[in-house]
């Protein structure tokens, strides 16, 4: 054991040995050059490793980092060798310098058999052009998923506005078949034979389809009572005129007002001023949240009340004064029928803005 201790002392052994400085005959210029570069190269050396560590430590996802780690030991064990060199110049460790170099050896050694399995993984990475490729490949996909996804989504809307529609066709045609069995039902028991039943029948139906025709143009939404007045008495060629403000109706009083105005126009026609050179005047107001219609019949023949209510008074004194929640009343004046419709103003009955 003693013999392995006194080799090793042999080893570092450094009196019998020179410096490198007297192989440079001691002269500065030659010595310092040396120094100099050494130092430089070694400092570099120091820095090249330190930065691959640093980007090693922020970058934990790049492949193969332990070749780089591998690498950076062989360069720092570089740079300590050329450190070395310049000890070396004025002390001669020359057992230190070659552990050093022996140490580098290895580690050059290996890292240099490490390197080449892994040419061929290296060499099989995408290359920068590939990745811009392929992130653009994946965001033209992105780009056609967003459309796609935006046009199913236009799709369901689409799909809930048409289900929407049906649901609220289904429920006007269900109300009209309604008012068309009401007008069939009231006109057969009104009527005295087939000829006249078919006769009024058929009014009535133009009457409805005249006021459904007025709620086709806004969508079902509502319609204008002056629209309402004109599409109503207009095509009967007599003399009438309304004052007042326009008032917007929903579908169900659109229908329920135009049918009364059918009723008052046939009644005007056959009994009342238009069965001679009389006119017809309505008058619209507001107040107090109430709107007020009046239809006055004036400069005709003599009126008198009948024995019966037929369908017309049926439908203004129940069915319309129930559909506005208001209050119809006739008044079979000698001078002509005045009827009034008062009701309160609402979402269904409003007042068009000026």
């Amino acid at each position: 054991m003693s013999g392995f201790w006194d080799s090793v002392r042999y080893f570092f052994e450094t009196k019998a040995l020179n410096p490198h400085g007297i192989c440079l005959l001691w002269r500065p210029e030659l010595i310092w050059t040396h120094a100099i570069s050494d130092l430089l190269i070694g400092l570099a050396y120091f820095s090249i490793p330190l930065v691959l560590a640093a980007f090693l430590y922020h970058r934990r996802d790049v492949r193969f980092s332990w070749a780089v780690w591998m690498f950076v030991a062989f360069i720092l064990l570089c740079g300590v060798t050329h450190f070395m060199m310049i000890a070396t110049l004025w002390t001669p460790i020359y057992g230190i310098e070659a552990l050093i170099k022996a140490l580098t050896a290895v580690v050059s050694v290996v890292t240099a058999i490490a390197l080449w399995p892994l040419l061929p993984k290296a060499i099989a990475l995408p290359s920068t052009a590939r990745l811009e490729a392929s992130l653009a490949e994946r965001d033209a996909a992105l780009i056609e998923l967003r459309r796609v996804m935006a046009t199913m989504v236009e799709m369901r809307e689409h799909e809930a506005r048409q289900k929407l529609l049906l649901d609220e066709l289904n429920h006007r045609v269900k109300n009209t078949l309604a008012s068309v069995q009401s007008v069939a039902s009231q006109t057969l028991r009104d009527s005295k034979g087939m000829d006249e039943a078919r006769h009024l029948f058929l009014d009535r139906l133009m009457a409805l389809s005249e006021t459904h025709n007025l709620l086709v143009k806004r969508e079902w939404e509502s319609a204008s009572l002056h629209e309402l007045i004109d599409a109503a008495l207009t095509p009967y060629g007599r003399a009438y005129a309304y004052a007042g403000p326009d008032v917007q109706l929903d579908a169900n009083l659109a229908v329920s007002l135009g049918m009364a105005l059918h009723e008052l126009a046939t009644n005007a026609l056959k009994h009342g001023a238009w069965s001679g050179e009389g006119r017809v005047d309505i008058a619209l107001s507001t107040a107090d949240s109430r709107l007020d219609i009046v239809w006055h019949e004036s400069e005709g023949p003599a009126v008198k009340a009948p024995g019966q209510r037929g369908f017309g008074s049926r439908l203004l004194e129940r069915g319309v004064a129930a559909e506005m929640g208001g209050d119809v009343t006739l008044d079979f004046a000698p001078g002509g029928l005045i009827c009034m419709i008062s009701a309160p103003l609402s979402s269904r009955l409003r007042v068009e803005a000026a």
